[in-house]
């Protein structure tokens, strides 16, 4: 098997421990495995030097041309909408992502090259200056979003040896404050529903309500989609497989999608249900955002109340509070698990009451509220 060595290069911020051996090709390689501030040893660069001698010896390993950042996520981008599977939605979100976040910063930078502390680095400046494009920091629900696409953009360069380590691992990620929704009650429902000097407007906001759609699902809503005979409406564009559902549409939302239907210039199968009323597009956010604060001031609520995720919110917790069942909840509002329907029913104040008398029925053989109660049954094991 062919050498190598280790070499601790003494910085101004520290040892950094770097390896050093022969290709199969026979030319010198020299990697930087870590810095001691980021926790890297010399035990970890000797095991890496020793993975790196076993591959020279059995698989012939030459190191790779240089290869930057901005190259390997375009590559990766390309691969995840042909191999992935990507729905739509996440391939917008990957690529807004790579190009207007990711790519300005480290798109020069050679692949192998970035750190821990450079990934830690572009935290800390996307959180403490205001972005070019908004205007402010961003938030840290933001930047998790970032960390999360450049963590899977390595984790498909290891997979394809083009890196040995993901810089993203190790480093602390910013904490995302809870979010206390604005949940409208029912009666500022009517209130809000009566403050719309827009009828497409307020039957966006209708429909929101009585489905609990999101804010994408209801802008890819088409009239295909929607089945007046039947009186349902078909979620096709969904940001998971669980998400694609059908739900059952109330009888005064039938019949506003059946008015809106008519009174619109777009009604072919594939038109949007809230198309623009003159260029067929779908709908825009800003305008309706609009449209909905002047609603909620004319109804006199003044709290900040987002349009489309205080509106889902406020659907599936109303309807939790009916007194429907978890699995109706979850599959209405298309979660992948229970876990993320919990928060709503929890909001909604459910308590189980049928389930404790069923367990209580099983447990203790209560069939009623006669001689056999659950006292009765408690105690006569000590007759």
């Amino acid at each position: 098997m062919s050498s190598g060595c280790i070499v601790p290069y003494a910085g101004k911020r520290g040892t950094v421990w770097r390896i050093k051996y022969a290709d199969a090709d026979g030319k010198q390689v020299q990697e930087t495995v870590g810095a001691e501030r980021d926790g890297v040893t010399r035990k970890q660069a000797e095991a890496e030097l020793r993975e790196r001698l076993v591959r020279v010896e059995r698989k012939g390993y030459t190191r790779p041309k240089a290869l930057t950042f901005g190259a390997w996520a375009d590559t990766w981008l390309d691969e995840g909408k042909a191999r992935r599977g990507w729905k739509p939605r996440t391939i917008l979100v990957y690529a807004n992502t790579v190009e207007h976040h990711l790519k300005p910063v480290f798109g020069t930078t050679r692949l192998e090259g970035i750190r821990p502390r450079d990934v830690a680095g572009y935290v800390r400046q996307v959180m403490s200056e205001p972005h070019e494009r908004f205007g402010r920091p961003l938030s840290a629900k933001f930047v998790n979003l970032h960390l999360n696409v450049l963590h899977n953009i390595f984790k498909a360069a290891i997979a394809e040896e083009l890196v040995q380590t993901n810089p993203v691992a190790s480093v602390e990620r910013p904490k995302v404050q809870r979010r206390r929704w604005r949940i409208l009650q029912p009666a500022e429902v009517v209130r809000v529903a009566a403050g719309f000097t827009d009828e497409r407007a307020r039957r966006v906001f209708l429909t929101l309500m009585l489905t609990g759609l999101r804010r994408f699902e209801l802008q890819a809503l088409r009239w295909q989609d929607v089945n007046m005979l039947e009186a349902t409406l078909r979620v096709v564009e969904s940001k998971s497989e669980e998400g694609e559902r059908l739900i059952a549409l109330a009888p005064i939302l039938a019949r506003e999608l059946e008015a809106h239907y008519q009174a619109s210039p777009y009604r072919a199968g594939t038109d949007f249900v809230f198309a623009h009323p003159t260029r067929g597009s779908r709908l825009e956010h800003e305008w309706y955002a609009g449209e909905f604060r002047a609603a909620l001031k004319a109804a006199g609520i003044t709290e900040h109340v987002r349009p489309f995720h205080d509106a889902r919110h406020a659907a599936l917790t109303n309807m939790a509070a009916t007194g429907a069942s978890p699995i109706a909840v979850m599959a209405t509002a298309g979660h992948r698990s229970m876990q993320t329907t919990k928060q709503y029913l929890h909001l909604a104040g459910v308590v189980f009451r049928d389930e404790s008398a069923a367990l209580e029925r099983r447990l203790l053989g209560v069939q009623d509220s006669g001689t056999n109660s659950p006292e009765t049954a408690l105690h006569s094991g000590n007759d």
